[in-house]
């Protein structure tokens, strides 16, 4: 009789440290999720505070000296880094040197402004349709189809 207690305490002993196991299991993956959550949120958050349009007519790029001009307003609530070492900026798929490219005005883009990137005529030299493509420091990116006569 007695090792028939004995025998019943340790699975009881047992059956509690499984289920604190199991309990404890569940806790650090709940508090994964919801830390995963609250990351995610906050990346969501920022990306829909930053956010730019590139408002040229694609019909007719202005051309200033040797250099297109593009606009860029930004339409987010949050200013982002205008300036050839925060903006990449691509011609149908190719990247511009940032060595070659003008901002104005250079540093920080308001929002509700407008800025312009030159664009030397060299790396656009055939008529006809193109793409460009800008990407900011946050990973958002707008393109514009434009032709070039």
């Amino acid at each position: 009789m007695a090792s028939s207690v004995v025998s019943e305490l340790v699975l009881f002993i047992v059956s509690l440290l499984v289920a604190g196991m199991v309990a404890g299991g569940l806790y650090v993956v709940t508090q994964d999720i919801s830390s995963g959550i609250l990351v995610k949120g906050q990346d969501v958050a920022t990306s829909l505070r930053t956010n730019f349009e590139i408002i040229n007519d694609p019909e007719n790029i202005p051309v200033s000296g040797s250099s297109y001009i593009f606009y860029v307003r930004n339409v987010g609530k949050d200013s982002f880094p205008f300036d050839p070492n925060s903006v990449i900026v691509m011609i149908d798929g190719a990247i511009i040197p940032p060595a070659n490219l003008t901002f104005d005005p250079t540093g920080v883009l308001a929002p509700y402004d407008v800025g312009k990137i030159y664009v030397p005529t060299a790396f656009i030299s055939s008529p006809g349709y193109h793409k460009i493509t800008v990407v900011i420091e946050t990973g958002k990116r707008k393109s514009l189809v434009f032709e070039v006569g």
